[in-house]
């Protein structure tokens, strides 16, 4: 063989060695992806990732088909996601309940941190600081002047339960308040709601969605939000920031994310096709009645989020005192 066509034997292996790797990036996907929830459908989170699931699939040219894997507080499907291939074969919706669970919650199987590769934010949902219609306050201002006024813990809370994020809220809202409430836990907010519009339980902070025909009835009133902004669905009522107590910014969110490991071009190729879903204003109409607003977070904030969040959400629990459930 001639040097020439030595030299073009081996320039033609390279070429194919280049190209190798850039195919396997331009294929994917080419079949249809799973996207994790770890919670029934019909809540929140389960909405908000149908909603991005079908205009995503179409975005990626493969159906992104919503699996639930409800169970031990969204753990399940944690697990799975966690010990998935990271082949972007296999996506999950992880939460600011998720990032919370390792403060909370002992013998976790998975890490927020550790386990997953960031994506995108998809939405947040803030709580309404709620009272009952004959509670003696209209202003978070009032409500804190009310509460001192009283002995310590002798006015009580509604709670979906210990450690979940409006548990932690509360925490976090008497700590700044320099207030003492006495928690009442329930499995759930409907269940919370219950004693709340009847007056047994007089405050809390639960969420937007279920609370809403309760305000719009007259039976609750809605004193604050606690996110960093105003929900379109109720203008009028103020956040918690704004009444007294700058920075105040809880809430649940909900975003996409592979296994740890998932390849760069694999997460830019789907973060990049959700930016459009989230900026549509059809999408932001959808849920604006339930109190979600879309994400506007991308790669590198969303990771930091959840990095800033699994610090804050610890420092919260250590300083409130809460117990890590077995």
């Amino acid at each position: 063989m001639t040097p020439a066509i030595t030299r073009r034997v081996l320039l033609a292996g390279a070429g194919s060695a280049l190209a190798a790797p850039a195919l396997a990036q331009s294929a994917w996907p080419t079949r249809s992806i799973r996207l994790l929830v770890g919670y029934p459908a019909g809540g929140a989170n389960d909405l908000v990732m149908r909603g991005i699931a079908a205009p995503l699939g179409d975005a990626l040219g493969q159906p992104v088909l919503v699996e639930n894997r409800s169970g031990a507080a969204g753990g399940i499907a944690a697990d799975a996601a966690a010990k998935a291939e990271p082949d972007g074969y296999t996506l999950f919706s992880i939460s600011s309940a998720h990032v919370l669970a390792p403060s909370v919650r002992r013998n976790l199987t998975w890490d927020p941190v550790r386990d997953f590769t960031p994506i995108a934010l998809g939405a947040r949902s803030p709580y309404f600081l709620m009272v009952h219609k004959d509670f003696p306050a209209r202003t978070v201002a009032e409500f804190v002047a009310h509460v001192k006024s009283r002995p310590p813990g002798s006015v009580s809370y509604a709670s979906s339960g210990v450690g979940a994020g409006p548990h932690l809220t509360t925490s976090l809202f008497m700590h700044v308040a320099g207030i003492q409430l006495d928690h009442i836990t329930y499995r759930g907010d409907a269940d919370a709601l219950v004693d709340l519009t009847t007056g047994r339980v007089p405050c809390a902070f639960l969420s937007v969605a279920p609370a809403l025909p309760h305000i719009a009835a007259g039976s609750l009133r809605a004193l604050a939000v606690s996110g960093a902004e105003r929900l379109s669905v109720v203008p009028d009522v103020p956040t918690v920031a704004e009444s007294g107590y700058p920075g105040f910014d809880m809430g649940a969110w909900w975003g996409i994310c592979g296994p740890a490991g998932l390849p760069g071009h694999i997460v830019k190729k789907v973060a990049d096709a959700m930016r459009p879903i989230l900026d549509a204003p059809d999408f932001a109409a959808r849920y604006a009645a339930m109190g979600v607003v879309p994400g506007k977070l991308g790669i590198e904030a969303f990771a930091q989020l959840i990095r800033d969040d699994r610090r804050r959400f610890e420092e919260i629990v250590r300083t409130a005192g809460i117990e890590p459930q077995g």
